[in-house]
């Protein structure tokens, strides 16, 4: 089975702010037009404050990490020490890999999959 958690991923809190600037050139016209970015731009660029994970951030990955790994033991998983990005749980029958945002996951009965999900629910709305 298969699961993803990209908003988590996408919707976790920075450490700190980041700062960009991008030409508006580069964005569509109905995004700069419904934002004003034309007004607000300095020599054709628009300057941002992004506040949250997204891609091509690298800090996004390992904070919603740290952040899953927190959550997740709480529903007694844990990442195995010996292999990275292999987690088990401590009494169900079932394994999964984490890569970016997306889970393959291994598991014997329906029943310890369900287990899985509703955790990810339950930590999907805690964001």
């Amino acid at each position: 089975m298969t699961a993803d958690v990209k908003k988590i991923y996408l919707g976790i809190p920075l450490d700190r702010y980041e700062y960009r600037m991008m030409k508006l050139d580069l964005m569509p016209e109905e995004y700069v037009a419904q934002n004003n970015l034309r007004e607000k731009a300095k020599n054709g660029y628009a300057y941002m404050e992004i506040q949250k994970g997204m891609y091509g951030l690298p800090q996004a990955g390992i904070l919603a990490n740290e952040l899953l790994r927190k959550r997740l033991a709480k529903h007694g998983y844990f990442e195995l020490p010996h292999t990275p990005g292999l987690w088990r749980h401590t009494a169900h029958p079932l394994w999964f890999t984490l890569v970016v945002y997306d889970f393959g996951i291994k598991y014997i009965g329906e029943e310890h999959a369900k287990h899985l999900l509703n955790a990810l629910r339950i930590i999907h709305h805690q964001n």
